[in-house]
């Protein structure tokens, strides 16, 4: 599962993550300047916990505030 990049600003970093189980989906991941992750995957929705495709998007970006859970709107 490798993160790809769609746009950064001084506020927020945009990201495209491939699902590992079907291909041809992909969910949208945010991460804003107050460390708050948001993503369009079903484990986001339903629980609103941090998931694998923000940790892909820490990762690839060695952000190391993962412990910062998703915030909860």
């Amino acid at each position: 599962m490798m993160p790809r990049l769609l746009e950064s600003n001084d506020e927020t970093l945009f990201f495209e993550v491939p699902s590992e189980n079907t291909p041809e989906v992909s969910y949208d991941v945010m991460y804003d300047k107050d460390h708050h992750w948001l993503c369009t995957c079903p484990h986001y929705y339903y629980r609103k916990q941090f998931c694998k495709h923000m940790m892909a998007c820490a990762d690839m970006m060695n952000i190391d505030d993962s412990m910062v859970y998703a915030e909860v709107a």
